[in-house]
């Protein structure tokens, strides 16, 4: 089984920065998924991140969200099923950070 691209970009909008990742977060590209996400929560107090897309993460993408998720208002949005709300929840990400489901 071929593993899913890893993927990170931002959308700018009105109200406040938002991350979309896709594919794989692991030890080898937590580097540049914690870059992207604190170039965009740099100038704002708020940040979205869309993580639907994402069909893994390893402790350290958890480290790296629990690390935002203390100097930021942090939004998740995640599949409504799936390995990532599960992570989300058993790491207790779920309660210090919104999450919202996406169908």
């Amino acid at each position: 089984m071929a593993e899913a691209q890893f993927r990170v970009t931002v959308v700018e909008n009105l109200e406040s920065p938002h991350v979309v990742a896709s594919g794989e977060i692991d030890l080898a590209n937590v580097g540049e998924f914690q870059d992207v996400m604190g170039k965009a929560a740099a100038d704002s107090a708020t940040l979205t991140v869309d993580l639907a897309g994402v069909s893994y993460c390893d402790s350290a993408a958890v480290r790296a969200l629990f690390a935002l998720a203390a100097t930021t208002e942090l939004t998740m949005i995640v599949a409504a099923e799936g390995p990532i709300r599960t992570l989300l929840a058993i790491s207790g990400l779920d309660r210090v950070a919104t999450v919202v489901t996406k169908e």
